[in-house]
Protein backbone atom coordinates (compact mmCIF):
# COMPACT_ATOMS: atom_id res chain seq x y z
CA UNK A 1 0.00 0.00 0.00
CA UNK A 2 2.91 2.41 0.88
CA UNK A 3 4.43 1.48 -2.48
CA UNK A 4 1.41 2.16 -4.18
CA UNK A 5 1.19 5.61 -2.42
CA UNK A 6 4.28 6.65 -3.35
CA UNK A 7 4.58 5.24 -7.07
CA UNK A 8 1.40 7.64 -7.14
CA UNK A 9 2.63 10.48 -5.91
CA UNK A 10 5.77 9.95 -8.18
CA UNK A 11 3.52 9.87 -10.58
CA UNK A 12 1.55 12.81 -9.79
CA UNK A 13 4.91 14.83 -9.20
CA UNK A 14 6.08 13.58 -12.45
CA UNK A 15 3.41 14.73 -14.95
CA UNK A 16 3.16 17.66 -12.92
CA UNK A 17 6.89 18.24 -13.57
CA UNK A 18 6.34 17.30 -17.58
CA UNK A 19 3.01 20.10 -17.69
CA UNK A 20 5.31 22.63 -16.16
CA UNK A 21 8.08 21.88 -18.97
CA UNK A 22 5.74 21.98 -21.65
CA UNK A 23 4.04 25.38 -20.67
CA UNK A 24 7.13 26.50 -20.55
CA UNK A 25 8.37 25.43 -23.96
CA UNK A 26 5.06 26.77 -24.82
CA UNK A 27 5.23 30.53 -23.50
CA UNK A 28 8.91 30.78 -24.79
CA UNK A 29 7.89 29.25 -28.32
CA UNK A 30 5.63 31.98 -28.04
CA UNK A 31 7.78 34.64 -26.76
CA UNK A 32 10.19 34.13 -29.50
CA UNK A 33 7.73 34.95 -32.25
CA UNK A 34 6.33 38.60 -32.81
CA UNK A 35 4.52 39.94 -35.57
CA UNK A 36 5.74 43.95 -36.19
CA UNK A 37 3.95 45.73 -39.02
CA UNK A 38 6.57 46.81 -41.91
CA UNK A 39 6.48 50.03 -42.22
CA UNK A 40 6.98 51.60 -45.51
CA UNK A 41 8.85 54.91 -45.82
CA UNK A 42 10.84 55.08 -49.45
CA UNK A 43 9.75 53.93 -52.46
CA UNK A 44 11.38 54.26 -55.99
CA UNK A 45 9.18 53.56 -58.75
CA UNK A 46 10.39 52.27 -62.23
CA UNK A 47 8.84 52.95 -65.69
CA UNK A 48 7.74 48.96 -64.56
CA UNK A 49 8.24 47.59 -61.15
CA UNK A 50 9.23 49.63 -57.74
CA UNK A 51 11.58 48.76 -55.01
CA UNK A 52 10.50 49.22 -51.89
CA UNK A 53 12.38 50.22 -48.37
CA UNK A 54 10.82 49.46 -45.14
CA UNK A 55 12.40 50.76 -41.79
CA UNK A 56 11.60 48.84 -38.42
CA UNK A 57 12.83 49.10 -34.85
CA UNK A 58 12.78 45.56 -33.28
CA UNK A 59 13.13 44.52 -29.55
CA UNK A 60 15.20 41.14 -29.77
CA UNK A 61 15.60 38.69 -26.85
CA UNK A 62 18.79 37.66 -26.11
CA UNK A 63 19.70 34.43 -28.05
CA UNK A 64 17.35 32.85 -31.48
CA UNK A 65 13.89 34.69 -32.36
CA UNK A 66 11.56 35.05 -34.55
CA UNK A 67 9.83 38.23 -36.52
CA UNK A 68 7.05 37.92 -38.69
CA UNK A 69 6.65 40.88 -40.86
CA UNK A 70 3.03 42.12 -41.87
CA UNK A 71 2.11 44.33 -44.73
CA UNK A 72 4.14 42.62 -47.34
CA UNK A 73 3.37 43.17 -51.22
CA UNK A 74 2.04 41.17 -52.94
CA UNK A 75 3.89 39.57 -55.91
CA UNK A 76 7.53 40.38 -54.62
CA UNK A 77 10.90 38.57 -56.20
CA UNK A 78 12.10 37.42 -53.31
CA UNK A 79 15.57 37.21 -55.15
CA UNK A 80 15.70 40.84 -54.68
CA UNK A 81 14.75 40.59 -51.10
CA UNK A 82 17.76 42.63 -49.02
CA UNK A 83 17.25 42.67 -44.79
CA UNK A 84 19.74 44.20 -42.37
CA UNK A 85 19.67 44.18 -38.56
CA UNK A 86 21.83 46.75 -36.65
CA UNK A 87 23.26 46.60 -33.32
CA UNK A 88 24.73 43.35 -33.45
CA UNK A 89 22.04 41.56 -34.39
CA UNK A 90 22.40 38.59 -37.21
CA UNK A 91 19.48 37.62 -39.63
CA UNK A 92 20.02 33.88 -40.46
CA UNK A 93 17.58 33.04 -42.03
CA UNK A 94 13.96 34.45 -43.67
CA UNK A 95 11.50 33.18 -45.95
CA UNK A 96 7.72 34.73 -47.26
CA UNK A 97 4.85 33.02 -46.76
CA UNK A 98 0.88 33.78 -47.29
CA UNK A 99 -1.28 34.21 -44.64
CA UNK A 100 -4.98 33.38 -45.54
CA UNK A 101 -6.19 34.52 -42.66
CA UNK A 102 -5.86 38.23 -44.28
CA UNK A 103 -5.71 40.27 -40.79
CA UNK A 104 -5.69 43.29 -43.22
CA UNK A 105 -8.41 43.28 -45.06
CA UNK A 106 -10.29 42.18 -41.96
CA UNK A 107 -9.40 45.04 -40.08
CA UNK A 108 -10.49 47.25 -42.95
CA UNK A 109 -13.99 44.90 -42.93
CA UNK A 110 -14.37 45.83 -39.14
CA UNK A 111 -13.25 49.46 -39.59
CA UNK A 112 -16.06 49.60 -42.42
CA UNK A 113 -18.61 47.64 -39.97
CA UNK A 114 -18.56 50.51 -36.93
CA UNK A 115 -18.38 53.19 -39.39
CA UNK A 116 -21.71 51.75 -40.85
CA UNK A 117 -23.22 51.46 -37.41
CA UNK A 118 -22.71 54.45 -35.89
CA UNK A 119 -24.50 56.06 -39.45
CA UNK A 120 -27.51 53.79 -38.86
CA UNK A 121 -27.79 54.76 -35.21
CA UNK A 122 -27.51 58.32 -36.59
CA UNK A 123 -30.44 57.40 -38.80
CA UNK A 124 -32.14 56.04 -36.01
CA UNK A 125 -32.25 58.84 -34.04
CA UNK A 126 -33.24 61.58 -36.80
CA UNK A 127 -35.80 59.56 -37.60
CA UNK A 128 -37.51 59.26 -34.37
CA UNK A 129 -36.47 63.05 -34.09
CA UNK A 130 -39.01 63.80 -37.31
CA UNK A 131 -41.46 61.56 -35.40
CA UNK A 132 -41.73 63.51 -32.65
CA UNK A 133 -41.93 66.74 -35.00
CA UNK A 134 -44.46 65.20 -37.00
CA UNK A 135 -46.82 64.62 -33.90
CA UNK A 136 -45.83 68.07 -32.70
CA UNK A 137 -47.70 69.53 -35.93
CA UNK A 138 -50.33 67.16 -35.15
CA UNK A 139 -51.29 68.68 -32.01
CA UNK A 140 -51.13 72.53 -33.05
CA UNK A 141 -52.99 71.72 -36.09
CA UNK A 142 -55.77 70.31 -33.83
CA UNK A 143 -55.25 73.17 -31.77
CA UNK A 144 -55.49 75.75 -34.33
CA UNK A 145 -58.80 74.57 -35.38
CA UNK A 146 -60.22 74.30 -31.86
CA UNK A 147 -58.85 77.31 -30.99
CA UNK A 148 -60.91 79.42 -33.58
CA UNK A 149 -64.36 77.64 -32.03
CA UNK A 150 -63.10 77.96 -28.60
CA UNK A 151 -66.48 79.56 -26.39
CA UNK A 152 -66.00 82.60 -24.45
CA UNK A 153 -62.78 83.61 -25.83
CA UNK A 154 -62.28 87.18 -27.04
CA UNK A 155 -60.73 88.05 -30.62
CA UNK A 156 -57.47 89.16 -28.88
CA UNK A 157 -56.73 86.04 -27.12
CA UNK A 158 -57.61 83.91 -30.03
CA UNK A 159 -55.70 86.13 -32.27
CA UNK A 160 -52.59 85.21 -29.90
CA UNK A 161 -53.58 81.61 -29.66
CA UNK A 162 -53.57 80.68 -33.27
CA UNK A 163 -49.85 83.13 -33.79
CA UNK A 164 -48.58 80.98 -30.96
CA UNK A 165 -49.60 78.05 -32.54
CA UNK A 166 -48.12 79.53 -36.11
CA UNK A 167 -44.86 80.22 -34.51
CA UNK A 168 -44.46 76.78 -33.59
CA UNK A 169 -45.28 74.75 -36.30
CA UNK A 170 -43.20 77.11 -38.52
CA UNK A 171 -40.38 76.17 -35.80
CA UNK A 172 -41.15 73.02 -35.69
CA UNK A 173 -40.90 72.56 -40.05
CA UNK A 174 -38.12 74.25 -40.27
CA UNK A 175 -36.85 71.94 -37.76
CA UNK A 176 -38.11 69.18 -40.01
CA UNK A 177 -36.27 70.39 -43.21
CA UNK A 178 -32.86 70.71 -41.66
CA UNK A 179 -33.52 66.99 -40.35
CA UNK A 180 -34.34 65.70 -43.49
CA UNK A 181 -31.47 67.08 -45.31
CA UNK A 182 -29.49 65.26 -42.87
CA UNK A 183 -31.32 62.07 -43.19
CA UNK A 184 -30.46 62.25 -46.82
CA UNK A 185 -27.07 62.74 -46.32
CA UNK A 186 -26.74 59.86 -44.00
CA UNK A 187 -28.45 57.28 -46.49
CA UNK A 188 -26.00 58.67 -48.84
CA UNK A 189 -23.29 57.84 -46.76
CA UNK A 190 -25.13 54.29 -45.77
CA UNK A 191 -24.71 53.43 -50.05
CA UNK A 192 -21.05 54.59 -49.98
CA UNK A 193 -20.22 52.42 -46.85
CA UNK A 194 -22.10 49.17 -48.02
CA UNK A 195 -20.36 50.06 -51.24
CA UNK A 196 -16.89 50.16 -49.94
CA UNK A 197 -17.78 47.30 -47.40
CA UNK A 198 -18.81 44.93 -50.04
CA UNK A 199 -15.41 45.39 -51.71
CA UNK A 200 -13.44 44.73 -48.62
CA UNK A 201 -15.38 41.97 -47.89
CA UNK A 202 -14.41 40.32 -51.17
CA UNK A 203 -10.72 40.29 -51.11
CA UNK A 204 -11.05 39.38 -47.22
CA UNK A 205 -10.41 35.52 -48.78
CA UNK A 206 -7.20 36.64 -50.53
CA UNK A 207 -4.12 35.78 -49.24
CA UNK A 208 -1.27 38.01 -48.59
CA UNK A 209 2.32 37.90 -47.43
CA UNK A 210 4.08 37.95 -45.05
CA UNK A 211 8.12 37.66 -43.91
CA UNK A 212 9.16 35.12 -41.32
CA UNK A 213 12.91 36.03 -40.19
CA UNK A 214 14.60 34.30 -37.55
CA UNK A 215 17.80 36.68 -35.94
CA UNK A 216 20.26 36.03 -33.28
CA UNK A 217 21.01 38.36 -30.90
CA UNK A 218 24.34 38.09 -28.20
CA UNK A 219 21.83 40.55 -25.98
CA UNK A 220 18.47 41.89 -25.34
CA UNK A 221 18.05 44.86 -27.52
CA UNK A 222 16.41 47.15 -29.83
CA UNK A 223 17.67 46.61 -33.60
CA UNK A 224 17.27 48.89 -36.40
CA UNK A 225 16.12 46.69 -39.00
CA UNK A 226 15.78 47.41 -42.91
CA UNK A 227 14.03 45.52 -45.43
CA UNK A 228 13.49 46.51 -49.33
CA UNK A 229 12.50 44.36 -52.21
CA UNK A 230 11.25 44.41 -55.58
CA UNK A 231 7.71 44.10 -57.17
CA UNK A 232 6.25 44.15 -60.45
CA UNK A 233 3.09 45.01 -60.74
CA UNK A 234 3.66 48.88 -60.64
CA UNK A 235 5.28 51.96 -62.32
CA UNK A 236 4.70 55.32 -63.80
CA UNK A 237 3.85 56.82 -67.32
CA UNK A 238 5.05 60.75 -67.84
CA UNK A 239 2.97 63.00 -68.97
CA UNK A 240 3.67 66.67 -69.72
CA UNK A 241 1.76 70.37 -69.33
CA UNK A 242 3.04 72.78 -71.82
CA UNK A 243 1.45 76.44 -71.08
CA UNK A 244 2.69 79.34 -73.19
CA UNK A 245 1.08 82.95 -71.75
CA UNK A 246 2.78 85.14 -74.28
CA UNK A 247 5.12 84.39 -77.33
CA UNK A 248 7.40 86.78 -75.41
CA UNK A 249 7.85 84.71 -72.48
CA UNK A 250 9.38 81.10 -72.17
CA UNK A 251 7.34 78.21 -71.96
CA UNK A 252 6.48 76.81 -68.60
CA UNK A 253 7.21 72.93 -69.11
CA UNK A 254 5.67 70.84 -65.82
CA UNK A 255 6.92 67.19 -66.31
CA UNK A 256 4.22 64.77 -64.35
CA UNK A 257 3.81 61.22 -63.60
CA UNK A 258 1.28 58.98 -63.45
CA UNK A 259 1.85 56.56 -60.83
CA UNK A 260 0.15 53.07 -60.49
CA UNK A 261 0.89 50.39 -58.37
CA UNK A 262 -1.34 46.73 -57.45
CA UNK A 263 0.71 45.56 -54.61
CA UNK A 264 -2.24 44.73 -52.63
CA UNK A 265 -0.90 47.55 -49.76
CA UNK A 266 -1.65 51.24 -49.95
CA UNK A 267 1.70 53.58 -49.69
CA UNK A 268 0.59 56.04 -47.02
CA UNK A 269 3.31 58.88 -46.78
CA UNK A 270 6.04 57.70 -48.72
CA UNK A 271 8.82 59.60 -50.53
CA UNK A 272 8.81 58.47 -54.07
CA UNK A 273 11.57 58.82 -56.03
CA UNK A 274 10.88 57.88 -60.00
CA UNK A 275 13.43 56.55 -62.30
CA UNK A 276 13.63 56.64 -65.78
CA UNK A 277 15.09 52.81 -65.49
CA UNK A 278 13.19 49.70 -66.81
CA UNK A 279 14.76 46.66 -64.60
CA UNK A 280 11.85 44.33 -66.38
CA UNK A 281 13.87 44.28 -69.27
CA UNK A 282 16.96 42.52 -67.59
CA UNK A 283 21.19 44.23 -67.25
CA UNK A 284 22.67 41.50 -69.26
CA UNK A 285 23.87 42.17 -72.49
CA UNK A 286 22.81 39.45 -75.21
CA UNK A 287 25.25 36.97 -76.62
CA UNK A 288 25.87 35.34 -80.07
CA UNK A 289 26.08 31.79 -80.58
CA UNK A 290 28.35 30.51 -83.50
CA UNK A 291 25.62 30.95 -87.08
CA UNK A 292 27.17 27.73 -89.11
CA UNK A 293 26.07 27.30 -92.70
CA UNK A 294 26.27 24.19 -94.88
CA UNK A 295 25.01 23.11 -98.47
CA UNK A 296 22.42 21.98 -98.28
CA UNK A 297 21.60 17.91 -99.17
CA UNK A 298 18.47 15.99 -100.45
CA UNK A 299 17.87 13.28 -98.39
CA UNK A 300 18.31 9.62 -99.59
CA UNK A 301 14.98 7.80 -99.76
CA UNK A 302 15.21 4.13 -98.49
CA UNK A 303 13.13 1.25 -99.87
CA UNK A 304 13.26 -1.51 -102.90
CA UNK A 305 13.68 -1.87 -106.32
CA UNK A 306 13.40 -5.13 -108.60
CA UNK A 307 14.91 -5.76 -112.23
CA UNK A 308 14.11 -8.74 -113.76
CA UNK A 309 17.16 -10.83 -112.71
CA UNK A 310 16.22 -9.91 -108.72
CA UNK A 311 15.48 -7.66 -106.34
CA UNK A 312 17.15 -5.45 -103.99
CA UNK A 313 16.63 -2.92 -100.85
CA UNK A 314 18.53 0.50 -100.48
CA UNK A 315 18.33 2.30 -97.09
CA UNK A 316 20.58 5.57 -97.24
CA UNK A 317 19.90 7.43 -93.98
CA UNK A 318 19.29 10.84 -94.52
CA UNK A 319 21.79 13.34 -93.13
CA UNK A 320 21.29 15.02 -89.65
CA UNK A 321 20.55 18.58 -89.92
CA UNK A 322 22.89 20.85 -87.82
CA UNK A 323 21.82 23.07 -85.54
CA UNK A 324 23.48 25.97 -83.31
CA UNK A 325 22.99 25.89 -79.99
CA UNK A 326 20.24 29.17 -78.96
CA UNK A 327 21.05 31.11 -76.06
CA UNK A 328 18.46 30.30 -73.72
CA UNK A 329 17.06 33.69 -72.96
CA UNK A 330 14.24 32.73 -69.82
CA UNK A 331 17.55 31.35 -67.91
CA UNK A 332 19.63 34.84 -68.81
CA UNK A 333 16.05 36.66 -67.63
CA UNK A 334 16.21 34.47 -64.73
CA UNK A 335 20.02 34.77 -63.69
CA UNK A 336 20.07 38.64 -63.78
CA UNK A 337 16.73 39.08 -62.00
CA UNK A 338 18.84 37.50 -59.12
CA UNK A 339 20.31 40.57 -58.75
CA UNK A 340 19.61 43.47 -56.34
CA UNK A 341 17.56 46.20 -58.19
CA UNK A 342 20.35 48.51 -56.56
CA UNK A 343 22.28 47.32 -59.17
CA UNK A 344 20.00 49.21 -61.41
CA UNK A 345 19.33 52.23 -59.93
CA UNK A 346 21.61 55.75 -60.17
CA UNK A 347 21.90 58.41 -57.82
CA UNK A 348 21.88 61.97 -61.02
CA UNK A 349 20.90 62.17 -64.95
CA UNK A 350 24.54 61.25 -65.20
CA UNK A 351 24.48 57.86 -65.54
CA UNK A 352 22.65 55.40 -67.75
CA UNK A 353 19.34 56.42 -66.11
CA UNK A 354 17.51 59.82 -64.29
CA UNK A 355 15.96 59.66 -60.87
CA UNK A 356 13.82 62.03 -59.57
CA UNK A 357 13.24 62.42 -55.99
CA UNK A 358 10.35 63.62 -54.65
CA UNK A 359 10.05 65.97 -51.45
CA UNK A 360 6.88 65.79 -50.64
CA UNK A 361 5.20 62.85 -49.12
CA UNK A 362 2.68 61.01 -51.44
CA UNK A 363 -0.21 58.57 -50.49
CA UNK A 364 -0.61 55.88 -53.89
CA UNK A 365 -3.55 53.40 -53.42
CA UNK A 366 -3.17 50.06 -54.23
CA UNK A 367 -5.71 50.62 -56.86
CA UNK A 368 -3.96 50.41 -59.90
CA UNK A 369 -5.30 53.69 -61.15
CA UNK A 370 -3.08 56.37 -62.38
CA UNK A 371 -1.92 58.67 -59.42
CA UNK A 372 -0.89 62.09 -60.52
CA UNK A 373 2.56 63.36 -59.22
CA UNK A 374 4.17 66.64 -60.11
CA UNK A 375 7.76 66.36 -60.92
CA UNK A 376 9.10 69.56 -62.10
CA UNK A 377 7.93 72.93 -63.54
CA UNK A 378 10.46 74.30 -66.19
CA UNK A 379 10.87 77.91 -67.88
CA UNK A 380 12.17 76.24 -71.43
CA UNK A 381 13.28 79.11 -74.08
CA UNK A 382 11.96 78.18 -77.47
CA UNK A 383 11.66 80.28 -80.98
CA UNK A 384 7.88 80.58 -81.16
CA UNK A 385 7.00 80.60 -85.32
CA UNK A 386 3.50 80.05 -86.83
CA UNK A 387 2.97 77.70 -89.55
CA UNK A 388 0.31 78.26 -92.09
CA UNK A 389 -0.54 75.40 -95.20
CA UNK A 390 -3.24 77.20 -96.82
CA UNK A 391 -3.87 74.30 -99.46
CA UNK A 392 -5.33 72.45 -96.81
CA UNK A 393 -6.03 74.37 -93.63
CA UNK A 394 -6.50 78.37 -94.08
CA UNK A 395 -5.13 79.04 -90.58
CA UNK A 396 -1.96 79.65 -88.56
CA UNK A 397 -0.80 77.52 -85.85
CA UNK A 398 1.85 78.47 -83.46
CA UNK A 399 4.95 75.90 -82.59
CA UNK A 400 7.55 76.86 -80.28
CA UNK A 401 10.91 75.05 -80.69
CA UNK A 402 12.66 74.71 -77.93
CA UNK A 403 16.61 73.86 -78.14
CA UNK A 404 18.84 71.91 -75.64
CA UNK A 405 15.83 69.90 -74.57
CA UNK A 406 18.31 66.77 -74.18
CA UNK A 407 19.32 68.09 -70.60
CA UNK A 408 15.44 67.62 -69.64
CA UNK A 409 15.64 64.22 -69.58
CA UNK A 410 12.28 63.24 -71.04
CA UNK A 411 10.30 60.43 -72.23
CA UNK A 412 7.79 59.91 -74.93
CA UNK A 413 4.50 60.83 -73.32
CA UNK A 414 1.43 62.56 -73.88
CA UNK A 415 0.96 66.14 -73.46
CA UNK A 416 -1.58 68.82 -72.78
CA UNK A 417 -1.46 72.07 -74.28
CA UNK A 418 -2.30 75.44 -72.53
CA UNK A 419 -2.16 78.77 -74.69
CA UNK A 420 -2.93 82.54 -73.30
CA UNK A 421 -4.82 80.53 -70.12
CA UNK A 422 -7.14 78.40 -72.36
CA UNK A 423 -6.83 74.66 -73.05
CA UNK A 424 -5.80 74.11 -76.85
CA UNK A 425 -5.84 70.23 -76.79
CA UNK A 426 -3.71 67.19 -76.46
CA UNK A 427 -0.72 66.47 -77.95
CA UNK A 428 2.75 63.88 -77.56
CA UNK A 429 6.33 64.34 -76.64
CA UNK A 430 8.41 61.98 -78.12
CA UNK A 431 12.37 62.57 -77.83
CA UNK A 432 13.17 59.28 -80.12
CA UNK A 433 12.38 61.18 -83.03
CA UNK A 434 13.34 64.62 -82.52
CA UNK A 435 16.25 65.95 -84.56
CA UNK A 436 17.54 69.34 -83.95
CA UNK A 437 14.93 71.09 -81.87
CA UNK A 438 11.55 69.80 -79.75
CA UNK A 439 9.09 70.93 -81.68
CA UNK A 440 5.50 71.52 -79.88
CA UNK A 441 2.08 72.92 -81.88
CA UNK A 442 -0.20 75.77 -79.44
CA UNK A 443 -2.56 75.44 -81.93
CA UNK A 444 -5.10 77.89 -84.36
CA UNK A 445 -4.69 82.02 -83.88
CA UNK A 446 -7.10 83.27 -85.52
CA UNK A 447 -5.41 86.51 -85.26
CA UNK A 448 -3.13 86.03 -88.11
CA UNK A 449 -5.32 85.65 -91.49
CA UNK A 450 -4.21 83.46 -94.06
CA UNK A 451 -6.44 82.59 -97.52
CA UNK A 452 -5.57 81.28 -100.84
CA UNK A 453 -7.06 81.92 -104.19
CA UNK A 454 -6.74 80.68 -108.12
CA UNK A 455 -5.21 83.29 -110.00
CA UNK A 456 -7.52 83.56 -112.66
CA UNK A 457 -5.74 85.98 -114.24
CA UNK A 458 -3.09 83.80 -114.74
CA UNK A 459 -4.51 80.18 -114.62
CA UNK A 460 -4.84 79.14 -118.58
CA UNK A 461 -6.79 76.26 -119.60
CA UNK A 462 -5.04 73.60 -121.53
CA UNK A 463 -2.59 74.55 -124.60
CA UNK A 464 -2.23 72.17 -127.52
CA UNK A 465 1.68 72.65 -128.91
CA UNK A 466 2.20 69.72 -131.59
CA UNK A 467 2.05 66.85 -129.73
CA UNK A 468 1.89 68.02 -126.23
CA UNK A 469 -0.46 69.60 -124.08
CA UNK A 470 0.06 72.43 -120.96
CA UNK A 471 -1.98 73.83 -118.37
CA UNK A 472 -0.63 76.19 -116.75
CA UNK A 473 -1.60 77.06 -112.82
CA UNK A 474 -1.50 80.26 -110.54
CA UNK A 475 -2.31 81.06 -106.92
CA UNK A 476 -2.29 84.12 -104.58
CA UNK A 477 -1.91 83.47 -101.18
CA UNK A 478 -2.76 86.69 -98.87
CA UNK A 479 -1.25 86.61 -94.82
CA UNK A 480 -2.14 89.36 -92.39
CA UNK A 481 -0.71 89.58 -88.91
CA UNK A 482 -3.40 91.62 -86.58
CA UNK A 483 -1.66 90.91 -83.59
CA UNK A 484 -0.04 93.66 -81.61
CA UNK A 485 3.44 92.04 -81.43
CA UNK A 486 6.05 91.02 -84.81
CA UNK A 487 5.73 87.43 -85.36
CA UNK A 488 7.42 85.06 -87.91
CA UNK A 489 5.12 83.05 -90.36
CA UNK A 490 6.25 79.96 -92.62
CA UNK A 491 3.83 79.13 -95.53
CA UNK A 492 3.89 75.81 -96.88
CA UNK A 493 2.78 74.95 -100.40
CA UNK A 494 3.18 72.66 -102.51
CA UNK A 495 4.11 71.89 -106.90
CA UNK A 496 3.26 68.43 -108.49
CA UNK A 497 6.32 66.40 -108.72
CA UNK A 498 6.09 64.15 -111.98
CA UNK A 499 6.41 60.29 -112.21
CA UNK A 500 6.68 60.12 -115.71
CA UNK A 501 9.52 61.03 -118.00
CA UNK A 502 6.14 62.56 -120.30
CA UNK A 503 4.86 64.84 -117.51
CA UNK A 504 6.71 67.59 -117.05
CA UNK A 505 5.84 70.25 -114.42
CA UNK A 506 8.15 73.86 -115.49
CA UNK A 507 8.27 77.60 -115.28
CA UNK A 508 7.55 77.32 -111.59
CA UNK A 509 7.77 81.06 -110.04
CA UNK A 510 6.96 81.25 -106.21
CA UNK A 511 8.49 85.01 -104.98
CA UNK A 512 11.71 84.22 -103.22
CA UNK A 513 10.52 81.05 -101.32
CA UNK A 514 12.87 78.12 -101.29
CA UNK A 515 11.89 75.20 -103.41
CA UNK A 516 12.91 71.35 -102.34
CA UNK A 517 12.96 69.65 -105.47
CA UNK A 518 13.24 66.46 -103.52
CA UNK A 519 9.70 67.25 -101.59
CA UNK A 520 8.03 69.38 -104.16
CA UNK A 521 7.90 71.59 -101.51
CA UNK A 522 7.33 75.79 -101.43
CA UNK A 523 8.43 77.53 -98.18
CA UNK A 524 8.54 81.06 -97.07
CA UNK A 525 9.86 82.78 -94.22
CA UNK A 526 8.18 86.06 -92.85
CA UNK A 527 8.64 88.36 -90.57
CA UNK A 528 5.12 90.38 -89.86
CA UNK A 529 5.19 93.43 -88.20
CA UNK A 530 2.19 93.94 -86.46
CA UNK A 531 -1.45 94.58 -88.70
CA UNK A 532 1.41 93.96 -91.59
CA UNK A 533 -0.25 92.04 -94.57
CA UNK A 534 1.84 90.35 -97.31
CA UNK A 535 0.68 89.05 -100.91
CA UNK A 536 2.49 85.93 -102.07
CA UNK A 537 2.54 84.04 -105.55
CA UNK A 538 2.67 80.73 -106.48
CA UNK A 539 2.41 79.45 -110.08
CA UNK A 540 3.37 76.72 -112.35
CA UNK A 541 2.90 74.78 -115.76
CA UNK A 542 2.23 71.03 -116.68
CA UNK A 543 3.30 69.48 -120.02
CA UNK A 544 1.86 65.99 -120.82
CA UNK A 545 1.00 64.44 -124.94
CA UNK A 546 -2.47 65.83 -125.59
CA UNK A 547 -3.46 62.22 -125.81
CA UNK A 548 -3.34 61.19 -122.08
CA UNK A 549 -4.98 61.98 -119.21
CA UNK A 550 -2.44 63.13 -115.86
CA UNK A 551 -3.49 61.64 -112.40
CA UNK A 552 -3.57 63.60 -109.68
CA UNK A 553 -4.11 67.06 -111.11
Amino acid sequence: MKYAFSYRATFYRTTLLYGAVALAFSSSAWAESQMERASLHDVTVFLRGAELFNANKVTLPAGESEVIFTNIADGLNEQSLQLEAGGGAVVKSFSVRRDYLNERVSARVDELKKQLEAEVREQNRVNARRQVIQAQLAVLESNRSVGGEKEGATVDQVNKMLQLVSDKMNEALLADIDLKEKAEEIERNIDRLNHQLAEAQQKDGQAVNQLVVKFYSPKAMTSDVTLSYAIGDAGWVPTYDVRVDSISQPVKLTYKANVYQNSGIDWDNVKLTLSTGNPSRGAQAPALSPWYIDLYRAPMLSGKTSSNDAMYEVATPAPMAVEAPVADSSRMRSVSAKKSMSDYVVTDSGGLNARFSISLPYRIAADGKGHSVVIKQLDVQGEYRYVAVPKIEQDAFLQVQLKDWESLNLLPGRSSVFYEGAFVGQGSIDPRRIQKTLDISLGRDRKILVSRENDAKTTEKAEFFGNASQRSYAYRIEVKNTRGEPIALTVIDQVPMSRSSDVVVENLRHDGATFDKDKGEVQWSLNLAPNESRLLGLSYSVKYPKDKRVLGL
